[in-house]
């Protein structure tokens, strides 16, 4: 009877092989069989003309039209199914249109609109039924389809290779040009996590942990816990809850330690699933309890102490005046048990990429955790600007470290920009001779002044005369320098010079030049040829109004950092770690050029534009006699 019930039902409507549920309410309406085993194939929908009913409808209820039918009409559809033939098994249930997907998602942020609200969207609005070719009763699809998607996007570089994709049809469209200007800059995002002091992160990275290994092997923890575990970890921690006073704290962080240990070795022990090692929360884990944590001599767990601002990562590689002593590549001296620097320093556990950071802006100080995202657009004097190229890097990674990874993506995607527009965060005399010689890119922006200018107001380090084949240094008072000495700077190869004491102490102009009254000669650091005779023609230029001029284009930047914050919220993670990230990144830039393109007008064509009203006090100025 049972099977005779089936039969009849797959006659009707068939049926999906592995969960026995309708096609009509699963495969076409997007939600996806979770049953263990089962494949998803891609599904095709591009190359679809729009509907005849879709047509009338959308264009009498909105004459002017919208983003999304200006999406349609001008570029006609801006993905196709081909762009994600690597995506997707060959065989399998087939699921739904990728590039509809895509579609929607690049919608989705261009109003800053939830999953459920997209795909309501999908259902009840005229225009996106308009741009994406669907009929007036079409039923869309289940919202958690979107999360999918975002989550195949994550994968590799498959977000970069979306944005490239839309880039190339706005070339087609001839709306964007290869080569050109385009400019660069960098806001910071906050990620989804509240912050956590470091009792609270050893103690719910713990929490984490033990809530996972319940999940893979409940018998096998049930053996190691007990009963007071519960009241410690049995609920999210915080700091209301933690212990109050300096010993109560350390004493109660000793005893997290402790427990996280046992608990580390119990799941490398040979008897231990084999599993359970390799669960992330278990490696967040072994993790953060070698960065608090630390044993002694004798063998005792001991709490690190705080960061030391005496180690700065320009002194890591190098000998230390004082002691002698060289500290360990890329983390503080393990001498001391401190914690590593914000780096590598993970910070919370449920989101183990985030990162905490600082920076100093016109408002004060700011910390946060979270990432830093980079957005580069053209800047041409004609047609719109577009974002190009997006990166997301960790939030204490500062912009210089990042433009070899943006100069690497314009390359990728096939452009040559005739000039880079930055700010003083990318731009350094090496990193514009890089761009240079590795990229063909003219770097264009300020050069950070000489620090110590204002301590020494008689002559900068370019009013002297450098003799590159003498190796010497001539002051503008005529005394030449012994032949400079090769050293490091932050690193770097530098040049020292060291002016002779006695020259400097007869010199009328030792007070404005050296900066001291207690006689000591000038010392000035050069860098090799080609990056001194850059810094110095660009202390130069700067100063000038013409290249002031130029440079007052990169203003644009902060114009589009305010556009993504505000309006497609930017500034906020949607998801946790820097893949899924990158994605809202990548899919926030696309939105915002669809909405600046859908106002943008042909050139030559001039929008009408009404004089602004005068007020009453304009009016009352304007009848004043002469």
């Amino acid at each position: 009877m049972l099977l005779a019930i089936f039969a009849r039902w797959g006659e009707s409507t068939s049926t999906c092989c592995s969960c026995w549920r309708s096609v009509c309410c699963c495969c076409r309406a997007g939600w996806f069989c979770r049953s263990e085993g089962a494949g998803m194939a891609m599904g095709f929908a591009s190359g679809r003309v729009v509907p005849a009913l879709t047509v009338r409808m959308a264009r009498a209820s909105n004459p002017r039209g919208t983003a999304a039918m200006w999406m349609r009409d001008r570029l006609d559809e801006l993905f196709v199914d081909e762009d994600f033939a690597d995506w997707y098994p060959q065989d399998g249930r087939p699921g739904l249109s990728p590039a509809r997907l895509a579609l929607v998602s690049v919608l989705q942020y261009t109003e800053n609109l939830t999953d459920r609200q997209a795909a309501e969207a999908v259902r009840c609005r005229l225009d996106w039924k308009y741009c994406l070719g669907l009929e007036l009763d079409d039923a869309g699809f289940d919202f958690s389809v979107l999360s999918e998607f975002r989550d195949r996007l994550a994968q590799g570089d498959r977000a970069d290779r979306l944005l490239a994709v839309m880039v190339e049809r706005l070339v087609a469209a001839g709306l964007v040009k290869r080569r050109g200007r385009v400019r660069t800059d960098s806001t910071h995002v906050l990620a989804a996590v509240r912050r956590l002091n470091r009792g609270e992160l050893v103690a719910e990275t713990l929490r984490m942990a033990l809530e996972e290994l319940v999940v893979h092997g409940e018998e096998w923890l049930a053996a190691l816990v007990t009963a007071d575990w519960c009241d410690r970890y049995g609920r999210p921690v915080r700091y209301d809850r933690l212990p109050r006073g300096g010993d109560a704290l350390i004493a109660y962080v000793l005893r997290v330690g402790g427990d996280g240990m046992y608990i580390l070795r119990a799941v490398h022990d040979a008897d231990a699933p084999p599993g359970l090692r390799k669960l992330p929360a278990v490696e967040v884990l072994r993790q953060v309890w070698v960065q608090q944590y630390w044993l002694d001599e004798d063998g005792r767990l001991c709490w690190r102490g705080p960061k030391s601002s005496r180690d700065r990562a320009s002194r890591r590689t190098t000998e230390r005046r004082n002691t002698g002593k060289a500290s360990a590549d890329g983390r503080p001296d393990p001498a001391s048990a401190r914690v590593p620097w914000s780096g590598v320093e993970i910070v919370t556990p449920h989101d183990p990429e985030a990162r905490y950071s600082q920076k100093v802006t016109a408002a004060g100080q700011q910390d946060w955790i979270g990432y830093r995202g980079h957005q580069t657009e053209t800047c041409d004097e004609t047609g719109p600007n577009v974002i190009v190229q997006v990166t997301t890097r960790p939030a204490p990674e500062q912009d210089i470290d990042a433009l070899d990874r943006i100069h690497q993506g314009l390359t990728t995607q096939g452009f040559q920009p005739t000039e880079h527009v930055v700010d003083s965060g990318y731009i350094s005399p090496d990193s514009i001779h890089h761009a240079a010689r590795q990229w063909d890119i003219t770097l264009f922006g300020p050069v950070r002044d000489d620090p110590q200018a204002g301590k020494r107001p008689g002559f900068a380090k370019q009013d002297f005369h450098i003799d590159w084949q003498a190796r010497t240094l001539t002051c503008p008072n005529g005394v030449t320098s012994p032949p400079w000495k090769p050293t490091l700077g932050d690193g770097h190869p530098r040049l020292s010079v060291l002016f002779p004491r006695k020259a400097c102490r007869e010199c009328a102009d030792r007070l404005k030049c050296t900066g001291n009254v207690e006689g000591k000669g000038r010392h000035v650091f050069l860098m090799p040829q080609p990056l001194q005779e850059i810094q110095t023609q660009n202390r130069t230029e700067q100063k000038t109004t013409e290249w002031r001029r130029r440079y007052a284009i990169r203003a644009g930047c902060e114009a589009t950092v305010s556009e993504t914050v505000h309006a497609h919220g930017l500034r906020n993670c949607r998801y946790r770690g820097m893949a899924r990230t990158h994605v809202q990144h990548v899919l926030t830039a696309a939105g915002t050029n669809i909405i600046r393109l859908s106002g943008y007008l042909s050139p030559g064509i001039t929008p009408p534009r009404r004089p602004r009203p005068r007020n009453r006090f304009q009016q009352l100025c304007r009848n004043l006699p002469t």
